[in-house]
């Protein structure tokens, strides 16, 4: 079986795909890259250090190379970087679920998946890219596992709404 990448790449969504994953990642990676000096993300996600602090700024600039590396022009960078948006987001969506939050929070990262899924799909047989999808499932998995530890706080299905609300008068 023979196949052309360049002749599978002529599809109209392709560039608005990888446009709105750019834009997203460029967004999310400067907010890795500030997150020592913010704490945003780690307050938003409620993780109560789950995660190594190196990670966030390591991510956020891996982020914003992805995003520029999906505009290369180079099929095979092209299907590299979804290889890569698809295992981070997946580890993003067990991120969730590893700290107990509710399953709507992976529908997020899980889009990305998704995504990632399309574009590979528009540059490479399906057999070939749903066996990349779940080699990049068993790293974000492996990955999940080593990095991300649920203090007990979090491994509990979340804080007490009760804790969240703060008397502000």
């Amino acid at each position: 079986l023979t196949f052309s990448l360049a002749m599978l790449t002529n599809n109209p969504l392709d560039y608005p795909l990888r446009l709105c994953e750019s834009v997203a990642f460029i967004l999310h990676g400067l907010l890795g890259l500030t997150e020592p000096f913010t704490g945003c993300l780690r307050s938003a996600f409620q993780d109560n250090g789950a995660m190594p602090t190196w990670f966030w700024p390591l991510a956020g600039a891996i982020l914003i190379c992805v995003a520029i590396i999906n505009f290369r022009g180079n099929d095979a960078a092209i299907l590299m970087n979804q290889a890569y948006i698809a295992a981070f987001h997946m580890g993003g969506v067990l991120y969730h679920k590893r700290l107990g939050h509710h399953p709507a929070s992976g529908v997020g990262p899980g889009m990305f998946v998704v995504f990632a899924f399309a574009v590979a799909c528009m540059r490479a047989p399906i057999w070939m890219v749903v066996g990349g999808l779940m080699m990049c499932y068993a790293l974000a998995v492996g990955l999940a596992e080593v990095m991300v530890k649920p203090t007990s706080i979090c491994a509990g299905g979340g804080s007490d709404e009760q804790a969240l609300l703060v008397r502000v008068d």
